[in-house]
């Protein structure tokens, strides 16, 4: 029953039927939360990387590693609609009426995964108006009147890396967990560029319905993350365009991709797939903490199965 109504999940966050935005639990079209509103709150899907795997706490002799699913406790569809304006700057979160001439991503991950907090120190600067020079600011604190807005500059670093050292660290270099998601999963991802105003965008089989009727243009794009096989291969589509039938035939993809996850063909390999951004913070925060991370592996500890009738 469990499998089933994952699956179901599934094909609803792809076809946009009853979507929900991930963090909010809201439905797609209903006006954006004020966390939304600021480009935070969000999960966040990001290129896997691979880990470091060590032993989890608990791990003892005896104990057996299992196979990677088992590790994997979690299992979540997540939506993801980032959108592009004419500066180059992101909004990550619903937009509630589309305009001719934007440009969307959104992508849908299906992933098994744990959940590890990484420690990250972030210090926040701007340009002020009156010197032109980059000063520290607070984390929350927006441009206002005394800073340019869209000047933001994140200094990142891994908590266990240094010691602050000087007052100015100490002052405006806080320190943060940050969600981390380890696993495997299957993402798909469309880019669109909006041609008719109020077009939907509420889902993949939405968008290849929108984007046959002419009112978008742009393309799909099929992954799978950390999964790799023959059959895996096989059933990936290839598709040069999006429309209907290539929507269709990515959301039918990805089911036959998800069916083979527990087959023994099928090799498996923990990858970060994705992020959680726990406050407010655009696309520099986000390539500050992605470029951080991938700098050196995040350490995972693998849980241990212990055997039946054996003591936990």
């Amino acid at each position: 029953m469990l499998k089933y109504t994952l699956y179901a999940l599934l094909i609803a966050g792809l076809s946009g039927c009853g979507t929900l935005v991930p963090g909010a639990m809201t439905p797609i079209g209903t006006p954006p939360t004020s966390g939304e509103t600021e480009s935070g709150f969000t999960y966040i899907p990001i290129d896997p990387f691979p880990v470091e795997t060590v032993a989890g706490e608990g791990c003892k002799t005896g104990s057996s590693r299992g196979q990677l699913l088992d590790a994997l406790p979690d299992n979540a569809v997540r939506m993801l609609v980032e959108r592009f304006d004419t500066s180059g700057g992101v909004t990550f979160g619903a937009s509630k009426v589309t305009a001719s001439g934007e440009t969307y991503r959104v992508t849908v991950d299906f992933i098994n995964a744990d959940t590890i907090n990484v420690p990250i120190r972030i210090r926040k600067m701007m340009r002020h108006k009156q010197s032109h020079q980059l000063e520290p600011v607070n984390l929350f604190q927006s441009a206002g009147t005394d800073y340019e807005a869209g000047s933001e500059v994140y200094d990142v670093s891994r908590a266990d890396d240094k010691a602050i050292a000087s007052p100015e660290e100490k002052a405006f270099m806080a320190e943060y967990n940050i969600p981390v998601y380890v696993g495997v999963g299957l993402r798909v991802s469309a880019n669109v560029y909006v041609i008719s105003g109020d077009t939907n965008i509420s889902g993949i089989g939405v968008i290849g319905a929108e984007a046959e009727a002419s009112r978008l243009r742009g393309s799909l794009i099929v992954q799978t993350l950390g999964i790799n096989g023959k059959a895996i291969a096989a059933a990936l589509p290839i598709q040069s365009e999006l429309n209907r039938t290539t929507a269709q035939n990515a959301i039918v993809a990805v089911g036959s991709i998800k069916a083979l996850l527990y087959a023994d063909e099928t090799v498996k390999s923990p990858r970060v797939v994705g992020l959680y951004l726990p406050f407010q913070g655009g696309k520099p925060l986000v390539n500050a903490l992605i470029s951080e991370l991938s700098k050196k592996r995040v350490r995972w500890e693998r849980p241990c199965l212990v055997p039946a009738g054996g003591k936990g």
